[in-house]
């Protein structure tokens, strides 16, 4: 086996072994892998001419083009740190990771390469250069967290950690190197960018699309392309399921899998897609910015239970603990937290010692997550700043919502934590309806309680236009109880 192991440097060898397979396809070009390392390798030597050094962070905004994942891998291949923000991202956001940081560089705007004077195609023609590959103790990335459960973080991630969470997904996923991959995710966030690390490591083939809700080039791509496999965050699948399953049901014989992750996705959705793409594999995944994904189920087959988030990937430990994070014996009444001990433990938070110490302990990972182990199965029930605790009742409002979301009238929903002057801390539900129909409250709490216990149904239900989500599709649980309890 490799001893240094690097995205980069599998590049480089399928530029070689592979040279005239397509690596990447997106709005601005689509590029072979020999041509791809080339424009890596000339990006990377303009990187250190510019005074980039070792371990160096460079800021970098993020979007769905070659130009933009050219000079990703060009700032790991010259030995930095890349750090991608959100396209579009404010400038505020953009100076306050710069702050953070303190990076050699901030790269921003849709073409980074203006930054040296330079267009993609001025790459072409410039000559390459023998550049050493990074070693895999070196940082690779740092991806900042969304903040929907506190501070925002900078996750620190080794090119040693990289590769491994790579090696044990594909693995575990088992997708050829003819596999095409649509990725219409944020790029900034550890979804998207990793699925394209992946593919990359296996010599494979992605497309990037800006987005999911344009839906006549989302099914343009899919068929123009041959994809067959798709990433989509829950609240893409619930889009695509509301708007065009069927559309998505005519490409059941083409698509290998379709994989989602990120948050939880809907039992009500797992069963829709189930019934419009029978024969897809449809994984769902468990891990974090900090970890990769370290659990996968094929819920196509395996339906017994819309919580279960599948059995650890080889070489993954998981196992349940209490406050004291000493182990216990967890289940679905009495859940714990999540411990996780594996290669693609994050190297800790950028300039948060504190927190990494509390968080990571003798190799060990204490998510924010409760769950339980059943036969070797995890079960997920929901954060642990989720819980919704009403007169020392716990509730994960994920369970609400998952029974709330398969009522015929339900769009999105959410449950939120209420301090009521009347009647103290409640459970509050706020609810966006399909078109053309209309919030009963009334009908649908009776619903809910036909279904979970009564101190789980809602105190409160309203009618909304919008449930806020972050730029990458998860509910933004903080922001909601903010508006909702000022």
């Amino acid at each position: 086996m490799d001893a240094q192991r690097s995205i980069v440097k599998c590049i480089y060898q399928h530029s070689i072994s592979r040279a005239d397979k397509i690596a990447i396809i997106a709005p601005d070009m689509t590029v072979n892998y020999k041509d791809f390392w080339h424009i890596i390798n000339v990006t990377a030597q303009k990187l250190i001419e510019k005074g980039l050094k070792e371990g160096q962070r460079v800021i970098l905004e993020a979007s769905h083009s070659v130009e933009f994942m050219t000079v990703c891998y060009a700032v790991h291949l010259a030995g930095g740190v890349h750090v991608p923000v959100e396209n579009g991202a404010p400038a505020e956001r953009v100076e306050e990771i710069t702050k953070e940081i303190e990076p050699s560089m901030v790269i921003t705007g849709e073409h980074p390469l203006e930054y040296f004077g330079l267009t993609l195609n001025d790459l072409f023609d410039l000559p390459q250069a023998e550049l050493g590959f990074p070693r895999e103790e070196m940082l690779q990335e740092i991806l900042f967290t969304t903040g929907t459960t506190g501070k925002s973080k900078g996750v620190m991630i080794t090119h040693y950690g990289q590769m491994n969470m790579c090696v044990s997904q594909n693995a575990v996923l088992d997708f050829s190197i003819d596999n095409v991959w649509l990725i219409p995710t944020p790029m900034n966030h550890a979804a998207g960018l990793r699925k394209t690390h992946m593919s990359m490591v296996r010599g494979s083939q992605v497309v990037l699309m800006n987005g999911f809700t344009n839906l006549k080039q989302f099914f343009a791509n899919i068929r123009d392309y041959g994809v067959t496999s798709i990433y989509l965050p829950p609240a893409g699948v619930h889009y695509i399921l509301m708007l065009a399953s069927k559309e998505l049901a005519k490409y059941d014989e083409q698509l290998d899998f379709l994989y989602s992750s990120s948050a939880a996705l809907p039992g009500g959705d797992k069963e829709k897609l189930i019934s419009v793409l029978p024969t897809v594999r449809k994984f769902d995944a468990y891990g974090g910015s900090e970890v990769g994904a370290v659990c996968y189920i094929d819920y196509n087959a395996n339906r017994d239970n819309t919580k279960c988030v599948g059995k650890p990937n080889p070489g993954v430990e998981v196992f349940i603990v209490d406050e004291d994070y000493n182990r216990i014996e967890a289940t679905e009444d009495n859940p714990g937290i999540i411990a996780i001990r594996s290669n693609t433990v994050t190297a800790g938070y950028w300039n948060e010692p504190e927190i990494t110490a509390n968080t990571i302990i003798d190799g060990v990972i204490y998510m924010t997550d409760l769950g339980y182990l059943e036969n070797g199965y995890l079960y997920l029930v929901g954060r642990r700043d989720d819980v919704i605790n009403v007169g020392g009742l716990k509730i994960a409002p994920t369970e609400v919502e998952d029974v709330v979301l398969r009522h015929e009238t339900v769009d999105e929903c959410v449950c939120i934590p209420y301090e009521d002057k009347r009647f103290g801390r409640v459970v509050k539900l706020l609810v966006k309806v399909k078109g053309g129909c209309e919030l009963n409250a009334e009908e649908l709490a009776s619903y809910i309680a036909d279904k979970v216990e009564d101190y789980k149904v809602p105190k409160f239900i309203e009618a909304v236009d919008e449930i806020p989500r972050t730029f990458n599709g998860k509910i933004d649980r903080k922001k909601i109880i903010k508006m909702y309890n000022e």
